[in-house]
């Protein structure tokens, strides 16, 4: 029952994608008083049609005029893209646990400043972290000459670590965040006392037992991390000069909402079924 009824929401997300993605062409008249009600339902048509015939689709980057085959083109942004979303979703899951866990082993008042410390860093600006380590990263290539990470992918090196470590570094703290409060609170229930009671170590008990119960609803609340990262990986894209899919929707994001219906159903179909 309730596979039906994801595949239902599933298929209502979808329609609600494509009557929206034909929205501008609908509104373009608004300066005139007018409503292209008849233009709307077209372009509603031409993304139904572009859906089951993929091959067929076109793209031209803004202030361009020569159309392009989108397909097979489109696969590899879309790949690079979520290497570096899922991958860095990952690593942030497993430092937010392990510094978990590792907090949980200090005192209380210990545990205390490690969490206003990751307070006070998720403060910072998203693009200031970036900067920061580009900089730091670019000052230590000009002193040693040594260059630890790929600082900008090019058209034959292509960056991955530094980008997926930098996506990863506020999503952690937000996981902590989460994770240490889920931690604490399994901390207190009867079977970790009684755990204990029977000599158990505390390592033994928070990875085996604590941990058990409480990854589940980090994965959970993971999902608002995937907006938030969501929302920093065009800014990643671009100042690491990566050909993802978020600069390439932009790029074909045209003003002119007539030729690119498509890719605006396509934007808010990326951001809104991930």
């Amino acid at each position: 029952m309730r596979g039906l009824q994801m595949i239902v929401n599933f298929f209502i997300s979808l329609i609600g994608i494509i009557l929206v993605g034909g929205f501008p062409v609908l509104l373009a008249g608004l300066n005139e008083n007018e409503l292209y009600i008849g233009e709307y339902w077209n372009t509603v048509q031409d993304i139904v049609y572009a859906i089951f015939h993929p091959s067929e689709l076109t793209y031209v980057i803004i202030g361009g005029h020569k159309e392009r085959d989108l397909f097979p083109y489109l696969w590899d942004p879309i790949v690079y893209s979520l290497t570096v979303l899922l991958s860095s979703l990952l690593f942030a899951i497993t430092l937010a646990i392990l510094f978990t866990i590792v907090s949980m082993l200090f005192s209380e008042k210990i545990r205390n400043r490690i969490k206003f410390f990751f307070y006070v860093f998720e403060s910072l600006p998203d693009i200031l972290i970036i900067l920061s380590v580009q900089l730091a990263l670019v000052f230590y290539y000009k002193k040693s000459g040594i260059l630890i990470f790929e600082i900008a992918s090019t058209y034959e090196e292509k960056a991955y670590i530094l980008p997926i470590l930098i996506l990863a570094i506020l999503p952690t703290v937000q996981l902590y965040r989460v994770s240490i409060l889920l931690f604490e609170s399994e901390s207190r229930k009867d079977y970790v006392l009684l755990a204990k009671s029977i000599g158990l170590g505390k390592l033994f008990i928070l990875t085996v037992h604590v941990l058990r119960n409480a990854i589940i609803r980090v994965f959970f609340q993971s999902k608002k991390t995937v907006w938030f990262m969501l929302s920093n990986l065009f800014v990643i894209e671009l100042l690491f000069n990566i050909p993802g899919i978020t600069r390439f929707l932009l790029s074909t994001f045209s003003l002119n909402y007539s030729r690119s219906p498509f890719s605006q159903s396509l934007f808010l179909s990326f951001y809104f079924t991930l």
